[in-house]
């Protein structure tokens, strides 16, 4: 019965799971054409959908590339820093994203 209790605890805390997540060392840039931007969550999220978007994720010894388009569905972080207008993004937002 101990055996038992002790195997629940880790699951109960959460501990077992592993969802990946977007690390804060690093940078991601975006650069392309897109359309229907919305925010999400009060802010917190930038949605849109990209025509043809090039993305650079660069961390700790791992960078990420490639391509969105076709109206793929995007979100970044609301804490985007560059230029983001109704058909433009160019920029770059704080942290590795996970695409």
């Amino acid at each position: 019965m101990c055996m038992l209790v002790m195997t629940m605890i880790p699951v109960a805390a959460g501990a077992t799971v592993n969802e990946p997540e977007p690390s804060d060392i690093g940078f991601t840039t975006l650069q392309g054409f897109i359309f229907g931007v919305h925010e999400v969550n009060g802010g917190a999220l930038i949605e849109f959908r990209c025509l043809f978007v090039h993305y650079v994720g660069q961390g700790i010894g791992q960078r990420t590339t490639g391509f969105r388009y076709g109206g793929q569905m995007m979100v970044i972080p609301g804490a985007f820093k560059g230029a983001l207008m109704p058909h433009i993004i160019m920029g770059w937002c704080p942290g590795v994203l996970e695409f």
